[in-house]
């Protein structure tokens, strides 16, 4: 079920009215079978994966727990190759088995074929397998009891908001919200409403109407050339960060009409003064995972720096999909971010020579759009469905600049509409631009506040004027198909 979806409209009131009808008690047996029905919306029979995985976590969690030291770490083992055993099978099985199979033709060897398994990805897979590790590694760590209710354990792993893309919740942050007696509170249903207009705006307004855009360009890498690239690569940063932290504005909203607080996965990345600092606010709870799971013990166990960030990164590419596109986006991300914390001192010494010593805010532009070019540079291999095309579309990026630029000042058989306007029209593009630019000033606004605190501080006729142009953007811009979110596929 999609959160820009009539179901998903139809869907969450329902289960926010029954949840505060029923008794406490009976509320997990609420949300855990929303949540199965959530999931089964998709591809029913995959509940099996899920119910085996939380079987599997559960005890692992308490044999864990009742184990000595010396022999937690076999629990821990068994639990992490049964959550990584499904997730290498379902997701990463064809691409490691496709290039053995290269491996053995480039080398002349032919003696044997891999069977290919046909099977759809499991929706939200890596987020939830995540999830779950989190538990059995937090329990081994001795920061988290075991969970003894199956049912609020169950819950925990599918709890409907953030089940199929984030944030990757820790267990002692949620599990101990579903043992609080969450009462009806008007203020949790305001704050929860915001969080969603704000998410489905940024998707449905933005993310959505970016991709017709993007998908221009990097569907025919062949056929697009200087300028048409560049613009897209900038939207696409537009449109994956409004279509994903739009997603977790969403789930955070849904969780927040029912008492539940659930993290936050985006904090103004765009406006960080690094390339590090960046990645501190971009989908969080991912790369907090990364951080205290891989990051830490590596630097613990005397790993090289460099190699830790380079590994993490490459880890972080290959987590989001089996390609090699997505293995060289780790890696371009990971190689500016060991540029970026090598060189620092270097670069703040200087700065302190120049003019832009004295001008903090000139250096925070300078810094943004620096960071925000590093990051859609990125977009080649993101974006692009293979190597090859991320190859061709960077060079077509500086191919026939100047003719391009010519003809969109001259417009010969309306060559503007493809180079500039990205197979749009100028009514459309302009009014694109319109609302990214609202939507960046309105981003400005909240860097030193939070959108409650904000919204609660303007005059009435403002905010609910901001309620309006939202609420009815969306119902201007939506399509008759819902468009899936982007890491659904993930």
């Amino acid at each position: 079920m999609l959160f820009n979806s009539i179901q998903y409209l139809i869907f969450l009131p329902l289960v926010t009215l029954f949840y505060y009808v029923l008794p406490h008690k009976y509320r997990w047996v609420l949300l855990l079978a929303a949540s199965c029905y959530f999931y089964m919306f998709f591809v029913p029979v995959y509940i099996l994966i899920l119910a085996f995985t939380i079987m599997v976590d559960y005890l692992a969690g308490i044999l864990i727990e009742a184990a000595p030291q010396n022999k937690k770490g076999i629990y821990l083992q068994l639990s992490l190759v049964a959550n990584i055993g499904v997730l290498c099978v379902f997701k990463y099985y064809n691409f490691f088995t496709e290039n053995i199979e290269a491996l053995f033709q480039s080398l002349n060897i032919h003696t044997y074929k891999f069977p290919f398994l046909s099977i759809l990805l499991p929706i939200g897979l890596s987020f939830h397998t995540f999830q779950a590790m989190s538990y059995t590694l937090e329990i081994y760590k001795g920061k988290q009891k075991a969970e003894r209710h199956f049912g609020i354990y169950a819950l925990y792993v599918m709890f409907f908001p953030q089940l199929v893309a984030g944030p990757i919740e820790r267990p002692q942050h949620l599990l101990s919200q579903f043992y609080i007696n969450q009462k009806f509170e008007w203020s949790n249903i305001v704050k929860g409403l915001r969080l969603i207009l704000m998410g489905l705006f940024k998707k449905i307004v933005i993310a959505d109407q970016i991709n017709v855009l993007v998908s221009f360009v990097f569907d025919n890498p062949e056929n697009s050339k200087g300028p048409s690239v560049y613009l897209a690569l900038l939207f696409f940063v537009w449109q994956v960060y409004c279509d994903f932290s739009g997603y977790s504005d969403i789930a955070r909203g849904s969780a927040k009409l029912l008492g539940i607080d659930l993290m936050v996965n985006f904090d103004l990345p765009f406006f960080a003064k690094s390339f590090n600092s960046f990645w501190s606010k971009w989908h969080v709870s991912l790369m907090n995972w990364f951080r205290d799971y891989l990051l830490f013990p590596l630097i613990r166990k005397r790993w090289k720096w460099q190699l830790v960030f380079l590994f993490v990164f490459l880890i972080s590419g290959f987590w989001h999909g089996a390609n090699w596109t997505f293995i060289a986006w780790g890696v371009y991300n990971g190689i500016i971010v060991i540029y970026t914390k090598a060189t620092s001192d270097y670069r703040k010494e200087l700065i302190n020579k120049t003019w832009l010593k004295n001008y903090s805010s000139i250096r925070h532009i300078i810094q943004a759009i620096c960071i925000y070019h590093l990051f859609a540079f990125g977009g080649f291999f993101f974006r692009s469905k293979n190597i090859h095309d991320s190859y061709i579309l960077f060079l077509n990026m500086f191919t026939d600049v100047g003719d391009s630029l010519s003809k969109i000042w001259h417009n010969p058989n309306n060559m503007r509409q493809n180079l500039l306007y990205l197979g749009t029209d100028f009514t459309t593009f302009t009014v694109l631009i319109l609302f990214v630019a609202a939507f960046f000033y309105f981003e400005w606004k909240l860097r030193n506040t939070t959108l409650d605190e904000y919204l609660e501080r303007v005059p009435q006729v403002k905010r609910f004027g901001i309620y309006f142009f939202a609420a009815f953007s969306i119902m201007l811009m939506s399509n008759i198909v819902e468009t899936p979110f982007v890491y659904f596929q993930f």
